[in-house]
Protein backbone atom coordinates (compact mmCIF):
# COMPACT_ATOMS: atom_id res chain seq x y z
CA UNK A 1 0.00 0.00 0.00
CA UNK A 2 1.60 3.32 -0.41
CA UNK A 3 2.40 5.51 1.96
CA UNK A 4 0.71 9.18 2.75
CA UNK A 5 2.41 10.98 1.03
CA UNK A 6 2.25 8.65 -2.50
CA UNK A 7 1.62 11.31 -5.08
CA UNK A 8 -0.95 8.52 -6.35
CA UNK A 9 -3.17 9.03 -3.49
CA UNK A 10 -3.47 12.82 -4.30
CA UNK A 11 -3.84 11.85 -8.37
CA UNK A 12 -6.99 9.29 -7.52
CA UNK A 13 -8.94 11.51 -5.48
CA UNK A 14 -9.00 14.34 -8.72
CA UNK A 15 -9.20 11.61 -11.16
CA UNK A 16 -12.72 11.09 -9.33
CA UNK A 17 -13.51 14.73 -9.04
CA UNK A 18 -12.63 15.63 -12.77
CA UNK A 19 -13.60 12.04 -14.44
CA UNK A 20 -13.42 13.29 -17.91
CA UNK A 21 -9.43 14.85 -17.18
CA UNK A 22 -6.34 13.45 -17.86
CA UNK A 23 -4.64 12.76 -14.72
CA UNK A 24 -1.31 10.86 -13.81
CA UNK A 25 1.11 10.91 -11.43
CA UNK A 26 4.82 10.81 -11.94
CA UNK A 27 7.70 9.49 -9.02
CA UNK A 28 11.37 11.46 -8.80
CA UNK A 29 12.22 10.06 -11.55
CA UNK A 30 9.48 11.53 -13.56
CA UNK A 31 7.96 7.67 -13.99
CA UNK A 32 4.04 7.67 -14.37
CA UNK A 33 3.19 5.86 -11.44
CA UNK A 34 -0.35 6.58 -11.97
CA UNK A 35 -2.95 6.82 -15.04
CA UNK A 36 -6.30 7.83 -15.05
CA UNK A 37 -9.35 6.32 -17.52
CA UNK A 38 -9.80 9.70 -18.24
CA UNK A 39 -6.26 9.46 -19.49
CA UNK A 40 -6.47 7.10 -21.30
CA UNK A 41 -9.51 8.70 -23.23
CA UNK A 42 -8.13 12.46 -23.76
CA UNK A 43 -4.88 10.80 -24.80
CA UNK A 44 -5.14 7.33 -25.95
CA UNK A 45 -2.39 5.79 -24.43
CA UNK A 46 -3.43 2.58 -22.31
CA UNK A 47 -2.07 2.62 -18.56
CA UNK A 48 -0.43 -0.14 -19.30
CA UNK A 49 1.62 1.62 -22.04
CA UNK A 50 2.71 4.00 -19.54
CA UNK A 51 3.11 3.20 -16.18
CA UNK A 52 6.72 2.77 -15.66
CA UNK A 53 7.45 5.00 -18.13
CA UNK A 54 9.15 8.80 -18.15
CA UNK A 55 5.86 11.00 -18.62
CA UNK A 56 6.87 12.05 -22.57
CA UNK A 57 5.65 8.26 -22.67
CA UNK A 58 1.79 9.48 -23.01
CA UNK A 59 2.36 13.50 -22.30
CA UNK A 60 3.91 13.91 -26.12
CA UNK A 61 3.92 17.65 -26.33
CA UNK A 62 4.35 19.35 -29.12
CA UNK A 63 5.92 22.66 -27.89
CA UNK A 64 8.74 20.99 -26.57
CA UNK A 65 8.44 20.74 -22.50
CA UNK A 66 7.15 24.23 -22.21
CA UNK A 67 5.07 24.38 -19.42
CA UNK A 68 6.00 20.67 -18.25
CA UNK A 69 8.80 21.37 -15.77
CA UNK A 70 6.76 20.40 -12.30
CA UNK A 71 10.40 19.26 -11.40
CA UNK A 72 11.52 22.89 -10.94
CA UNK A 73 8.18 24.32 -10.69
CA UNK A 74 6.18 24.35 -7.44
CA UNK A 75 2.93 24.67 -9.14
CA UNK A 76 1.86 24.71 -13.01
CA UNK A 77 -1.52 27.11 -13.04
CA UNK A 78 -3.53 26.59 -16.23
CA UNK A 79 -0.66 26.84 -18.87
CA UNK A 80 -1.64 26.00 -22.08
CA UNK A 81 -0.27 23.44 -24.71
CA UNK A 82 -0.77 21.17 -27.03
CA UNK A 83 -0.44 17.40 -27.15
CA UNK A 84 0.08 14.76 -29.64
CA UNK A 85 -2.36 11.65 -29.06
CA UNK A 86 -1.85 8.03 -29.45
CA UNK A 87 -3.61 8.29 -32.89
CA UNK A 88 -1.31 11.43 -34.09
CA UNK A 89 -4.01 13.91 -33.48
CA UNK A 90 -3.00 17.53 -31.76
CA UNK A 91 -5.09 18.28 -28.58
CA UNK A 92 -4.67 21.60 -26.82
CA UNK A 93 -5.22 21.03 -22.95
CA UNK A 94 -4.90 23.00 -20.12
CA UNK A 95 -2.51 22.09 -17.51
CA UNK A 96 -2.39 22.13 -13.81
CA UNK A 97 0.52 20.52 -11.86
CA UNK A 98 1.73 19.96 -7.95
CA UNK A 99 5.40 19.46 -7.66
CA UNK A 100 6.18 17.54 -4.28
CA UNK A 101 9.25 18.07 -2.37
CA UNK A 102 10.74 15.54 0.44
CA UNK A 103 12.47 17.16 3.52
CA UNK A 104 15.51 18.42 2.16
CA UNK A 105 13.54 20.40 -0.52
CA UNK A 106 14.43 17.72 -2.93
CA UNK A 107 11.99 16.99 -5.72
CA UNK A 108 10.08 13.97 -4.59
CA UNK A 109 7.18 13.33 -7.64
CA UNK A 110 4.09 15.09 -8.84
CA UNK A 111 0.45 15.36 -9.99
CA UNK A 112 -0.66 16.58 -13.34
CA UNK A 113 -4.22 17.25 -14.59
CA UNK A 114 -4.65 17.90 -18.34
CA UNK A 115 -8.12 19.40 -19.43
CA UNK A 116 -9.29 19.01 -23.05
CA UNK A 117 -10.12 22.31 -24.27
CA UNK A 118 -11.61 23.59 -28.01
CA UNK A 119 -12.03 27.52 -28.83
CA UNK A 120 -14.62 27.47 -31.75
CA UNK A 121 -13.26 29.72 -34.60
CA UNK A 122 -9.49 29.31 -33.38
CA UNK A 123 -6.88 27.22 -34.22
CA UNK A 124 -4.62 25.10 -31.41
CA UNK A 125 -1.66 27.22 -32.47
CA UNK A 126 -4.03 30.48 -31.75
CA UNK A 127 -4.79 28.86 -28.58
CA UNK A 128 -1.43 28.43 -27.46
CA UNK A 129 -0.49 32.33 -28.51
CA UNK A 130 -2.89 33.47 -25.85
CA UNK A 131 -1.69 35.05 -23.21
CA UNK A 132 -1.97 33.04 -19.82
CA UNK A 133 -4.37 34.49 -17.52
CA UNK A 134 -2.66 35.36 -13.98
CA UNK A 135 -3.49 33.54 -10.89
CA UNK A 136 -4.27 35.77 -8.69
CA UNK A 137 -6.41 38.98 -9.38
CA UNK A 138 -6.98 41.59 -7.38
CA UNK A 139 -6.62 38.88 -4.18
CA UNK A 140 -8.69 36.49 -6.30
CA UNK A 141 -6.99 33.23 -6.55
CA UNK A 142 -8.44 30.60 -9.32
CA UNK A 143 -7.11 29.39 -12.58
CA UNK A 144 -10.34 27.58 -13.46
CA UNK A 145 -12.27 28.47 -16.03
CA UNK A 146 -14.78 29.80 -13.89
CA UNK A 147 -13.12 31.88 -12.56
CA UNK A 148 -11.17 32.99 -15.59
CA UNK A 149 -14.27 33.86 -16.79
CA UNK A 150 -15.00 36.05 -14.14
CA UNK A 151 -12.29 37.86 -14.29
CA UNK A 152 -12.53 38.26 -17.72
CA UNK A 153 -16.32 40.20 -17.34
CA UNK A 154 -15.12 42.05 -14.37
CA UNK A 155 -12.43 43.69 -17.01
CA UNK A 156 -15.09 44.06 -19.69
CA UNK A 157 -17.35 45.72 -17.13
CA UNK A 158 -15.14 47.97 -15.07
CA UNK A 159 -14.26 50.51 -17.79
CA UNK A 160 -17.76 51.13 -18.42
CA UNK A 161 -20.50 52.69 -15.82
CA UNK A 162 -23.10 49.69 -16.03
CA UNK A 163 -24.71 48.74 -12.52
CA UNK A 164 -22.68 45.25 -11.77
CA UNK A 165 -24.32 43.14 -9.55
CA UNK A 166 -22.54 40.31 -8.19
CA UNK A 167 -24.04 36.62 -7.17
CA UNK A 168 -22.23 34.03 -5.23
CA UNK A 169 -22.55 32.30 -2.14
CA UNK A 170 -21.06 33.43 1.06
CA UNK A 171 -17.56 33.43 1.34
CA UNK A 172 -16.70 33.63 -2.25
CA UNK A 173 -15.40 36.69 -2.15
CA UNK A 174 -18.47 39.45 -3.73
CA UNK A 175 -16.32 42.41 -2.10
CA UNK A 176 -13.03 41.58 -3.06
CA UNK A 177 -14.80 41.18 -7.16
CA UNK A 178 -16.41 44.86 -6.46
CA UNK A 179 -13.04 46.32 -5.57
CA UNK A 180 -11.45 44.39 -8.39
CA UNK A 181 -14.25 46.34 -10.46
CA UNK A 182 -12.86 49.67 -8.78
CA UNK A 183 -9.41 48.89 -9.12
CA UNK A 184 -10.00 48.25 -12.85
CA UNK A 185 -12.22 51.56 -13.64
CA UNK A 186 -11.56 54.80 -14.54
CA UNK A 187 -12.60 55.59 -10.54
CA UNK A 188 -9.94 54.03 -9.45
CA UNK A 189 -8.58 57.23 -7.67
CA UNK A 190 -11.77 57.63 -5.81
CA UNK A 191 -13.43 56.32 -3.28
CA UNK A 192 -14.84 52.83 -2.88
CA UNK A 193 -17.09 52.56 0.07
CA UNK A 194 -18.82 49.19 1.14
CA UNK A 195 -22.48 49.11 3.15
CA UNK A 196 -23.30 45.42 4.31
CA UNK A 197 -27.13 46.04 4.21
CA UNK A 198 -28.19 42.80 6.12
CA UNK A 199 -26.40 43.95 8.95
CA UNK A 200 -28.42 47.55 9.90
CA UNK A 201 -31.78 47.85 10.88
CA UNK A 202 -33.98 49.59 8.36
CA UNK A 203 -33.80 53.40 10.36
CA UNK A 204 -30.66 53.24 10.42
CA UNK A 205 -29.99 51.67 7.00
CA UNK A 206 -32.16 54.71 5.32
CA UNK A 207 -29.07 56.98 7.46
CA UNK A 208 -26.25 55.04 6.13
CA UNK A 209 -27.38 55.51 2.74
CA UNK A 210 -28.48 59.19 2.04
CA UNK A 211 -27.26 60.50 5.48
CA UNK A 212 -28.95 62.88 7.89
CA UNK A 213 -28.58 66.30 9.42
CA UNK A 214 -28.71 67.55 12.60
CA UNK A 215 -31.89 67.13 14.67
CA UNK A 216 -33.69 65.02 12.12
CA UNK A 217 -34.42 62.52 14.66
CA UNK A 218 -33.38 61.81 18.48
CA UNK A 219 -29.94 61.36 18.73
CA UNK A 220 -29.02 63.30 15.84
CA UNK A 221 -26.56 65.57 17.32
CA UNK A 222 -24.83 66.10 14.28
CA UNK A 223 -25.05 66.11 10.44
CA UNK A 224 -24.31 62.46 9.03
CA UNK A 225 -22.80 61.96 5.47
CA UNK A 226 -24.23 58.72 4.04
CA UNK A 227 -22.42 56.45 1.83
CA UNK A 228 -23.91 57.99 -1.50
CA UNK A 229 -22.56 60.98 -0.49
CA UNK A 230 -19.13 59.84 0.97
CA UNK A 231 -18.62 57.52 -2.83
CA UNK A 232 -18.69 60.97 -5.03
CA UNK A 233 -16.24 60.34 -7.85
CA UNK A 234 -15.58 56.42 -6.93
CA UNK A 235 -17.86 53.04 -6.16
CA UNK A 236 -20.66 52.19 -3.74
CA UNK A 237 -20.92 48.37 -3.03
CA UNK A 238 -24.14 47.14 -1.40
CA UNK A 239 -23.78 44.03 -0.21
CA UNK A 240 -26.07 42.09 0.38
CA UNK A 241 -28.60 44.26 -1.46
CA UNK A 242 -31.55 41.52 -1.30
CA UNK A 243 -31.89 42.46 2.52
CA UNK A 244 -33.06 46.16 1.72
CA UNK A 245 -36.57 46.57 3.20
CA UNK A 246 -39.27 47.23 0.71
CA UNK A 247 -39.44 51.01 1.62
CA UNK A 248 -35.88 51.68 1.42
CA UNK A 249 -36.12 49.55 -1.91
CA UNK A 250 -38.53 52.09 -3.82
CA UNK A 251 -36.17 55.46 -2.50
CA UNK A 252 -32.63 53.59 -3.60
CA UNK A 253 -34.70 53.38 -7.33
CA UNK A 254 -35.20 56.88 -7.23
CA UNK A 255 -31.93 57.55 -6.25
CA UNK A 256 -30.87 55.27 -9.38
CA UNK A 257 -33.61 57.07 -11.63
CA UNK A 258 -32.58 60.72 -10.98
CA UNK A 259 -29.53 60.97 -9.68
CA UNK A 260 -30.46 63.10 -6.98
CA UNK A 261 -31.28 62.28 -2.93
CA UNK A 262 -32.10 64.23 0.16
CA UNK A 263 -30.41 63.71 3.48
CA UNK A 264 -33.05 62.80 5.70
CA UNK A 265 -34.38 65.81 7.93
CA UNK A 266 -32.85 67.46 4.63
CA UNK A 267 -34.21 70.49 2.35
CA UNK A 268 -30.99 70.34 -0.32
CA UNK A 269 -31.14 67.73 -3.22
CA UNK A 270 -27.73 66.15 -3.42
CA UNK A 271 -26.30 65.25 -6.81
CA UNK A 272 -25.26 61.29 -6.94
CA UNK A 273 -21.69 60.31 -8.66
CA UNK A 274 -21.14 56.98 -7.77
CA UNK A 275 -21.17 53.82 -9.60
CA UNK A 276 -23.33 50.92 -8.77
CA UNK A 277 -22.08 47.83 -7.58
CA UNK A 278 -24.39 45.26 -5.64
CA UNK A 279 -24.23 41.37 -3.80
CA UNK A 280 -25.96 38.88 -2.91
CA UNK A 281 -26.19 35.33 -2.29
CA UNK A 282 -30.22 35.15 -3.26
CA UNK A 283 -31.86 34.74 -6.44
CA UNK A 284 -33.63 38.06 -7.01
CA UNK A 285 -35.97 36.84 -9.65
CA UNK A 286 -37.03 34.01 -6.90
CA UNK A 287 -37.33 36.94 -4.22
CA UNK A 288 -38.60 39.45 -6.97
CA UNK A 289 -41.50 36.73 -7.77
CA UNK A 290 -42.27 36.44 -4.08
CA UNK A 291 -42.78 39.65 -4.04
CA UNK A 292 -39.88 40.83 -1.58
CA UNK A 293 -37.57 42.66 -4.21
CA UNK A 294 -38.91 44.80 -6.43
CA UNK A 295 -38.90 43.81 -10.32
CA UNK A 296 -38.17 47.73 -11.64
CA UNK A 297 -35.27 47.57 -9.72
CA UNK A 298 -33.95 44.57 -10.14
CA UNK A 299 -33.38 45.33 -13.46
CA UNK A 300 -31.91 48.71 -12.48
CA UNK A 301 -29.15 46.35 -10.66
CA UNK A 302 -28.67 43.35 -12.79
CA UNK A 303 -27.28 44.85 -15.70
CA UNK A 304 -24.61 43.41 -16.09
CA UNK A 305 -24.39 40.15 -13.63
CA UNK A 306 -20.88 38.11 -12.08
CA UNK A 307 -21.38 34.89 -10.88
CA UNK A 308 -18.53 33.92 -8.73
CA UNK A 309 -18.44 29.98 -8.76
CA UNK A 310 -18.58 27.87 -5.00
CA UNK A 311 -15.20 26.18 -3.90
CA UNK A 312 -16.97 22.93 -4.12
CA UNK A 313 -17.30 23.61 -8.09
CA UNK A 314 -13.10 24.38 -8.75
CA UNK A 315 -11.52 22.12 -6.21
CA UNK A 316 -8.70 22.49 -9.04
CA UNK A 317 -7.90 26.01 -7.24
CA UNK A 318 -7.50 24.27 -4.08
CA UNK A 319 -3.91 24.40 -4.35
CA UNK A 320 -3.28 27.38 -5.82
CA UNK A 321 -5.66 28.81 -2.70
CA UNK A 322 -3.70 27.01 -0.15
CA UNK A 323 -0.17 28.38 -1.82
CA UNK A 324 -1.97 32.00 -1.80
CA UNK A 325 -3.40 32.13 1.90
CA UNK A 326 -0.75 30.36 3.84
CA UNK A 327 2.71 30.53 4.46
CA UNK A 328 3.92 27.06 5.16
CA UNK A 329 4.22 23.68 3.59
CA UNK A 330 1.32 21.72 3.79
CA UNK A 331 1.45 18.09 3.85
CA UNK A 332 0.59 15.99 0.59
CA UNK A 333 -1.82 13.73 2.72
CA UNK A 334 -3.37 17.43 4.21
CA UNK A 335 -3.73 18.71 0.29
CA UNK A 336 -5.76 15.57 -0.39
CA UNK A 337 -8.31 16.61 2.64
CA UNK A 338 -8.57 20.22 1.67
CA UNK A 339 -9.31 19.04 -1.99
CA UNK A 340 -11.80 16.56 -1.42
CA UNK A 341 -13.77 18.56 1.31
CA UNK A 342 -17.16 19.97 0.27
CA UNK A 343 -16.75 23.70 2.11
CA UNK A 344 -19.74 24.80 2.39
CA UNK A 345 -18.05 27.96 3.83
CA UNK A 346 -16.43 28.73 0.59
CA UNK A 347 -13.07 30.11 0.49
CA UNK A 348 -13.51 31.92 4.23
CA UNK A 349 -13.56 28.63 5.38
CA UNK A 350 -10.73 27.61 3.91
CA UNK A 351 -8.76 30.61 4.98
CA UNK A 352 -9.85 29.91 8.21
CA UNK A 353 -9.28 26.38 8.37
CA UNK A 354 -5.89 26.86 7.03
CA UNK A 355 -5.36 29.54 9.75
CA UNK A 356 -6.82 26.82 12.52
CA UNK A 357 -3.93 24.64 10.88
CA UNK A 358 -1.18 26.81 11.89
CA UNK A 359 -1.93 27.38 14.75
CA UNK A 360 -1.73 23.69 15.38
CA UNK A 361 1.78 22.72 13.65
CA UNK A 362 3.36 25.25 15.37
CA UNK A 363 6.23 26.11 13.61
CA UNK A 364 6.14 23.01 11.21
CA UNK A 365 4.35 21.90 7.92
CA UNK A 366 0.30 21.84 8.04
CA UNK A 367 -0.41 17.47 8.65
CA UNK A 368 -4.04 16.01 8.43
CA UNK A 369 -4.21 15.84 12.26
CA UNK A 370 -3.40 19.78 12.06
CA UNK A 371 -6.60 20.55 10.22
CA UNK A 372 -10.15 20.95 12.00
CA UNK A 373 -12.03 17.28 12.30
CA UNK A 374 -14.84 18.13 10.04
CA UNK A 375 -12.29 18.92 7.16
CA UNK A 376 -9.68 16.08 7.97
CA UNK A 377 -12.29 13.16 8.18
CA UNK A 378 -14.60 13.93 5.18
CA UNK A 379 -14.26 10.76 2.58
CA UNK A 380 -14.33 11.85 -1.26
CA UNK A 381 -17.37 10.31 -3.00
CA UNK A 382 -16.62 7.42 -5.13
CA UNK A 383 -17.32 7.47 -8.90
CA UNK A 384 -18.28 4.86 -10.86
CA UNK A 385 -15.18 4.43 -12.38
CA UNK A 386 -13.34 4.50 -9.25
CA UNK A 387 -16.30 3.07 -7.27
CA UNK A 388 -15.61 0.21 -4.65
CA UNK A 389 -12.72 -1.96 -5.93
CA UNK A 390 -10.02 -3.65 -3.59
CA UNK A 391 -7.45 -1.46 -5.04
CA UNK A 392 -9.51 2.34 -5.09
CA UNK A 393 -10.30 1.50 -1.49
CA UNK A 394 -7.21 0.78 0.13
CA UNK A 395 -6.39 4.27 -1.95
CA UNK A 396 -8.76 5.88 -0.81
CA UNK A 397 -8.28 4.97 3.22
CA UNK A 398 -8.37 8.12 5.28
CA UNK A 399 -5.65 8.95 8.01
CA UNK A 400 -7.80 7.52 10.31
CA UNK A 401 -7.80 3.89 9.16
CA UNK A 402 -3.95 3.94 8.46
CA UNK A 403 -3.47 4.56 11.89
CA UNK A 404 -6.14 2.56 13.14
CA UNK A 405 -8.14 4.77 14.91
CA UNK A 406 -11.03 7.07 14.62
CA UNK A 407 -11.75 10.07 16.64
CA UNK A 408 -15.51 10.66 17.75
CA UNK A 409 -15.65 13.52 15.36
CA UNK A 410 -14.52 11.68 12.26
CA UNK A 411 -16.55 8.70 12.74
CA UNK A 412 -19.67 11.25 13.30
CA UNK A 413 -17.97 13.37 10.16
CA UNK A 414 -18.35 10.08 8.11
CA UNK A 415 -21.67 8.80 9.33
CA UNK A 416 -22.73 12.57 8.56
CA UNK A 417 -21.34 11.96 4.93
CA UNK A 418 -23.21 8.81 4.58
CA UNK A 419 -26.10 10.59 5.59
CA UNK A 420 -27.03 8.02 8.57
CA UNK A 421 -25.92 4.82 6.49
CA UNK A 422 -23.49 2.66 8.68
CA UNK A 423 -22.58 0.50 5.80
CA UNK A 424 -21.76 3.28 3.63
CA UNK A 425 -19.71 4.83 6.51
CA UNK A 426 -17.76 2.04 7.37
CA UNK A 427 -17.15 1.68 3.37
CA UNK A 428 -16.22 5.39 3.36
CA UNK A 429 -13.46 4.95 6.38
CA UNK A 430 -12.46 1.54 4.69
CA UNK A 431 -12.97 -0.44 7.55
CA UNK A 432 -15.81 -3.19 8.37
CA UNK A 433 -19.30 -2.28 10.34
CA UNK A 434 -17.75 -4.35 13.17
CA UNK A 435 -14.78 -1.67 13.31
CA UNK A 436 -17.33 1.11 13.13
CA UNK A 437 -19.73 0.20 15.83
CA UNK A 438 -16.48 -0.24 18.11
CA UNK A 439 -15.17 3.00 17.34
CA UNK A 440 -18.68 5.00 17.71
CA UNK A 441 -18.56 2.69 21.22
CA UNK A 442 -15.15 4.29 22.08
CA UNK A 443 -13.17 1.26 21.69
Amino acid sequence: MPDANDPRLLAADLARLFPAAAVFAVDRERRIRYWSTGAERLLGFAASEVIDQTCLAGNRCIECLSGCGISREAHIDGARLRLRTAAGVEQPVRKYAIGLRDAEGRFDGGVEVLFGETIPGTTAAEQLDRVREPAVFHGMAGSSPAMLAAFDLIRRVAVTEMPVLIRGESGTGKELAARAIHAESPRHDGPFVALNCATLTSSLLESELFGHVRGAFTGAVRDHRGVFERAKGGTLFLDEVAELPLDLQAKLLRVLETGEFTPIGGEKMLQADARIVTATHRALREESRGGRFREDLLYRLRVVPVFLPALRERPIDIPLLVRHLCDRPVDTEALRALVGYHWPGNVRELRNALQYGMVMAGDGPILPGHLPPEVASRPLPATPETADTPATRRMAWPAARRRGRASAAEVEAAISAARGDLTEAARGLGVSRTTLWRWRRGG
